[in-house]
C-alpha cells in the first residue's frame, strides 16, 4: 500500500514538474544531457560566423584537442550569424584567438575549435567579448564536397583527363632510340642546371629585385598607364608638327640658296676682308696687357719724374735782332716775352 502511494506521488511530482516547464517554454536542447561537459565557472564569449549551417545545439568547444567550453545559443544578427559559448574560466584565450567550424569524421557532430595565433595578443578574452568575424572560418559542407566530386566522376572531367593522357602518349615517338635522345637530353638540360645553380640564383635575386623595384613603383607606373595615353596623344602630334617644320625648313632653305648664289662671291671677299680684322682683334687679349705696360712704364718712369720736377726749363742768354730784317729793336718784346715765360713758371 505504501508502494503504491509513493508511486502515484512520484507520478503526479512528474505530471507537475512537465506541466511547470511546459508553462515556461523550456528549450529541451538547453538541458544538461548525462555525462555531458558542463563548465560549472564559465564565461561567456560571442563568436561571429558567416554561417553556422548544421551546428547542433550543445555542440562542444575544443583548444588543443580539449573540451573547454559549450554551445549555450545562437543569434542571427544583421547578416552574421553570432554563436554565444561558455567557456571554463580557468581557459586562458588571447583576444585574436581564431574560431573554425569542423568535423571530427565525415558523418560526425560540428564542432567549434579555437586556435591560439603565431603571435598571440597580451591581453585575453573576458566575458561578454566577441571573436570578430575576420577572424573566424565556417564549416565545409559534406553537401559540397559530395556534389563536387558527383560533378568530377560525372561531368566528364575523367574522360577529359583520360584523353589528356592519351594524346600525351601519342605525342611521344615509337622509336626508342629517340626517346632514348629525348631522356639525354633532358638530363644534360637538368645537369646543366644543377652546375649552373649559382648563376641561376643571380638570375632569380634579379628578377626579385625588380618585382620588388616594380612593387615600391606602383604609382610611378600607375599615374605612366592612366597619364602615358594622352601623354602620347600630345607627343604625336608635336612630332607631326616637327615633321612639318623640317619640311618647311627645306623650302626655305631652296629659297634661301637661290637668293644667296648670287652674292656668294662678293660675300666670300667680304670675308676675305674681315679675317684679317678678325685675327687682330683675337690676338689682341695678348698685345694689349705688352702695350698696357709699356704706357704705364712711361707714365711712372718718364712723364712723372719730369713733370714732378717743374717740367721744361729754359735759359735765355741773350737776343739778338735779325739782320736789318725789322727795322725795330725788339729789346721790349723780349723783356714782355721773359716776364711772361717767368709767370708761367718756365723760367727761374
Amino acid at each position: 500500500m505504501n508502494r503504491r502511494i509513493v508511486r502515484v506521488a512520484a507520478i503526479l511530482l512528474a505530471g507537475l514538474t512537465i506541466g511547470s516547464t511546459s508553462a515556461c517554454s523550456l528549450d529541451p536542447t538547453r538541458l544538461p544531457v548525462p555525462g555531458a561537459y558542463i563548465p560549472a565557472d564559465k564565461y561567456t564569449v560571442a563568436i561571429e560566423f558567416s554561417s553556422v549551417l548544421n551546428l547542433p545545439a550543445r555542440a562542444k568547444v575544443d583548444s588543443g584537442g580539449v573540451q573547454i567550453g559549450v554551445l549555450d545559443r545562437v543569434r542571427l544578427i544583421g547578416n552574421t550569424a553570432v554563436a554565444y559559448v561558455d567557456i571554463a574560466n580557468e581557459a586562458a584565450l588571447p583576444q585574436n584567438i581564431r574560431a573554425e567550424l569542423r568535423q571530427a569524421t565525415i558523418l560526425g557532430d560540428i564542432y567549434i575549435a579555437l586556435f591560439a595565433p603565431e603571435r598571440p595578443a597580451p591581453t585575453l578574452l573576458r566575458d561578454g567579448d566577441t571573436i570578430p568575424l575576420r577572424n573566424t572560418v565556417p564549416a565545409d559542407n559534406i553537401e559540397d564536397a559530395l556534389r563536387s566530386a558527383s560533378n568530377l566522376v560525372t561531368g566528364g572531367a575523367i574522360g577529359t583527363l583520360q584523353q589528356t593522357v592519351l594524346d600525351l602518349n601519342k605525342a611521344f615517338p615509337k622509336d626508342p632510340a629517340e626517346l632514348i635522345r629525348i631522356k639525354n637530353k633532358l638530363s644534360g638540360v637538368l645537369h646543366d642546371l644543377s652546375t649552373n645553380q649559382d648563376t641561376v640564383n643571380a638570375i632569380l635575386s634579379s628578377m626579385a629585385n625588380i618585382s620588388t623595384s616594380l612593387a615600391e613603383n606602383t604609382s610611378t607606373f600607375d599615374r605612366a598607364v592612366s597619364e602615358g595615353p594622352t601623354k602620347l596623344e600630345g607627343l604625336a602630334s608635336v612630332v607631326s608638327s616637327i615633321v612639318q617644320l623640317v619640311v618647311d625648313a627645306r623650302e626655305i632653305g631652296t629659297a634661301g640658296g637661290d637668293l644667296l648664289n648670287p652674292i656668294m662671291p662678293d660675300l666670300m671677299q667680304m670675308l676675305s676682308f674681315i679675317s684679317p680684322f678678325v685675327a687682330t682683334v683675337s690676338t689682341s687679349d695678348t698685345t694689349i696687357p705688352v702695350v698696357a705696360d709699356k704706357v704705364i712704364a712711361l707714365v711712372r718712369d718718364k712723364l712723372v719724374p719730369f713733370f714732378g720736377n717743374g717740367g721744361p726749363r729754359y735759359t735765355v742768354s741773350g737776343i739778338h735782332p735779325p739782320d736789318g730784317s725789322l727795322g725795330i729793336n725788339p729789346s721790349p718784346s723780349a723783356d714782355e716775352l721773359i716776364r711772361a715765360m717767368q709767370a708761367m713758371g718756365l723760367m727761374p
